[in-house]
This record gives structure tokens, C-alpha cells and sequence, in this order.
């Protein structure tokens, strides 16, 4: 059982039709969707607000943040909303099992509620993991570069300039060499 995002109303399983709302699935009874499907413009606007202030609206912390973005839409002006998190494109440019075994690239696909434009942008996981590979060290005994996380994977130094092997002293061999 599931209460109308927009009237409160309760619907049985047969009763209720789900509609795809900022990344969500939100349920609506049959006369508001009727109502939902045959607005536009500023009417599906005031739809929407009532909509994100429904007490029955599910995920809200997730619609939230796909709401405000704080992305504005290069056309119109207008905030962009997230539609899709971390998609794959492939380098064939499709995505899914097609480009499965290829290079591809995670992107947050976003629309603009206004104009209908769609943008692409770097997703926020990829950007992520790109900047924990930007903030790598280097070993101060050996030269390799390595993440700050971990001990160097070449000699094993884990407090660079202050590891001191058992034998006391480095020499060229790594510690579980000497």
C-alpha cells in the first residue's frame, strides 16, 4: 500500500501508477496522474512543488539533492536537475553490455526542467577517485610514486624519511630481501 504523492490518497497495488520524479519512483493514484500527464509549463511547475513538499514523497533526501544541483543550464538560466548518476559510456559511445571490455567513462547526466536541454558532466565518484590519484607522494628513499594511504608498494618505506629497516640500513635491497 501507497499513499498519492500529490492528493495523500491510499492505492492498492492495481490502484497506483509510478512516474519517474528526480531520479525517483514516486506513486500517484489514477486521477493525478491523468492530471500530471496533461499539464506543462507553469501548472507542472506547481505540480512539482507540491510534489517535493508531499509528506508521502519517498526518497526525499535523494530528490534533494538531485533538485538542487546548484548547476545552472547554459541555455536558459534555469537549475539543471540530475537525472542519472554515474553512467557509463563506452568508448563506442553506447553503454551497458555493449561496451563492455572498452574504455568508458562515468558521467551524471542532467536535464534542465525549463528548455529541456540535457548536459553531460564528469560524475562526482570519478572526479573523486581522480583527485585521490592527483594526491600521490613520492618515496623519499626510492622515487616511486605511490597514494599516501599506503606504504610504498616498491620498498615498503611506511613513514617516508623516517623508516628505519631491521638490519639499520637500506642498502639497495627492499626489507623483505635483506
Amino acid at each position: 500500500m501507497a499513499n498519492c504523492v500529490l492528493c495523500g490518497k491510499k492505492m492498492g497495488l492495481f490502484d497506483q501508477v509510478d512516474i519517474d520524479f528526480h531520479g525517483t519512483r514516486q506513486s500517484l493514484c489514477g486521477d493525478c496522474y491523468a492530471r500530471w500527464k496533461n499539464t506543462h509549463g507553469r501548472e507542472r511547475e506547481e505540480l512539482e512543488r507540491q510534489m517535493l513538499d508531499s509528506p508521502d514523497l519517498m526518497a526525499r533526501e535523494r530528490v534533494r539533492a538531485n533538485v538542487d544541483t546548484g548547476k545552472a543550464c547554459p541555455d536558459c538560466g534555469a537549475v539543471l536537475e540530475c537525472r542519472l548518476r554515474n553512467f557509463s559510456i563506452g568508448a563506442d559511445g553506447y553503454g551497458g553490455l555493449s561496451s563492455m571490455g572498452l574504455p568508458r567513462y562515468m558521467v551524471d547526466l542532467y536535464a534542465c526542467p525549463r528548455c529541456g536541454r540535457v548536459v553531460l558532466y564528469t560524475a562526482e565518484d570519478h572526479r573523486q577517485s581522480e583527485r585521490r590519484e592527483a594526491e600521490e607522494v613520492v618515496c623519499p628513499e626510492c622515487g616511486t610514486r605511490h597514494s599516501p594511504r599506503i606504504n610504498c608498494p616498491t620498498c615498503a618505506a611506511r613513514d617516508p624519511g623516517k623508516f628505519i629497516p631491521r638490519g639499520g640500513s637500506r642498502g639497495n635491497k627492499p626489507p623483505w630481501e635483506e
